[in-house]
C-alpha cells in the first residue's frame, strides 16, 4: 500500500488525525502510524465538549494516546482531539536553504 493524502503547508512532513472522544480515555491511532511517525514528535490538542474538563495526556505510544481528567467530581471524558506527528519515512523537510 502507498499512503496518499492531500497536504497542509508547514515546516515539516507531518500527519494528523482528529476525532471525538466520549466515555473512553484512549485515542486509538491508525495501524500505519507505527512505521510512519517519529514518536518523539507527537503532539496532542484536546478541546472539552460541553463544559470545562481538566484534560491532559497521560501516555503516548505508537498506536494509542491515553487521556486523563483531573476533575474532582465528573471524570467522564468528552472532547475533540487532534494528534499530530512528523513522518519518519521521508527525509526531514528543509524549509530554508543557506
Amino acid at each position: 500500500m502507498k499512503l496518499r493524502y492531500g497536504s497542509l503547508e508547514g515546516p515539516e512532513n507531518g500527519v494528523y488525525i482528529r476525532g471525538e472522544l466520549i466515555g473512553t480515555d484512549i485515542i486509538t491511532l491508525p495501524d500505519y502510524w507505527i512505521k510512519l511517525i517519529d514518536l518523539s514528535s507527537v503532539t496532542v490538542n484536546l478541546t472539552p465538549i460541553g463544559s470545562y474538563q481538566k484534560l491532559y495526556v497521560k501516555d503516548i505510544t505508537y498506536n494509542t494516546v491515553t487521556i486523563g481528567n483531573d476533575n474532582l467530581i465528573n471524570k467522564e471524558i468528552k472532547c475533540f482531539y487532534t494528534v499530530w506527528a512528523e513522518r519518519n519515512d521521508v527525509e526531514k523537510l528543509q524549509t530554508e536553504v543557506f
